[in-house]
């Protein structure tokens, strides 16, 4: 999900009945109306997206199979602009000022390691290696790092029989250190993570197959973790982006990709 002026961006993912859909839909976040305003060139769920020059921009995702297309939309139309080094998808994206960051997934055989950054879409390069490879983790840049928290372990299709890491990882995109600088003492996946006031912050997500409601804050210096809210409901794979000091969470699972959930919530800070 990406933020255009006043509006959320979503593009492509699950719908109900468990099939991708390509369509773009525009939330007005005053009036909270949807409506589609587009269709990617190629339908993809699991991707990951970022902002770039003005256009929406989707990085690989699922298909048919995993696939490697770059996908950009103009407010008018989609086209495919480039392509990943390789398929991927399960992955996330999160930008430190003009340059998109794709982080993790899944190649459709193996864990995709290098971390990616791209300021148009077009070109990549390698800016470091994660320690453990994850698809579904969850990833924000706060200040000059890249946070990766937790995420799935498995390289089979399925992800519920490979297990999950409660690792936080830091990246530090200029010089291409990446560390393990804490565990949040519990395997997390599917989550979905935004940063507000400097502050990490990590929603649903599921341990083990559990989906969970819990909305905990990661400590930046040492990965420690610690409950700051609840969800509505427990749910996973929500999509985020941040307005200001609110932070806006669309769509999401609930027990799994046949259960889809269609709300948006915003989440602010008390005091």
């Amino acid at each position: 999900m990406l933020v255009s002026g006043t509006h959320l961006l979503a593009l492509g993912g699950l719908a109900a009945g468990d099939t991708t859909t390509g369509r773009i839909w525009s939330i007005d976040t005053t009036t909270l109306a949807a409506h589609q305003v587009g269709t990617l060139a190629t339908a993809v769920h699991d991707a990951s997206g970022a902002e770039l020059g003005g256009n929406a921009v989707v990085f690989g995702g699922g298909s048919a199979s995993t696939v490697a297309v770059v996908q950009a939309w103009n407010g008018r139309r989609t086209s495919a602009v480039g392509s990943l080094p390789q398929p991927r998808s399960d992955s996330a994206a999160t930008t430190v000022g003009a340059t998109a960051f794709v982080v993790g997934g899944f190649t459709g055989h193996g864990m995709a390691r290098d971390v990616l950054a791209t300021t148009d879409g077009k070109t990549f390069r390698a800016v470091g290696r994660l320690r453990i490879g994850v698809r579904y983790p969850a990833v924000a840049a706060v200040g000059r790092y890249i946070y990766v928290v937790g995420g799935e372990l498995a390289t089979t299709e399925g992800t519920l029989a490979g297990g999950q890491t409660d690792a936080v990882q830091r990246i530090d995109p200029e010089t291409g250190q990446v560390q393990v600088i804490g565990h949040l003492g519990r395997g997390l996946g599917h989550a979905t993570a935004f940063a507000l006031g400097n502050r990490l912050f990590v929603a649903g997500g599921r341990h083990g197959a559990a989906a969970t409601a819990d909305i905990i804050e990661v400590d930046l210096h040492n990965g420690g973790s610690h409950r700051v809210g609840r969800l509505p409901r427990p749910m996973s794979d929500a999509a985020a982006a941040v307005m200001g000091s609110v932070g806006w969470l669309v769509g999401g699972e609930t027990s799994g990709p046949a259960a889809p959930v269609d709300t948006v919530l915003t989440v602010r800070l008390r005091g």
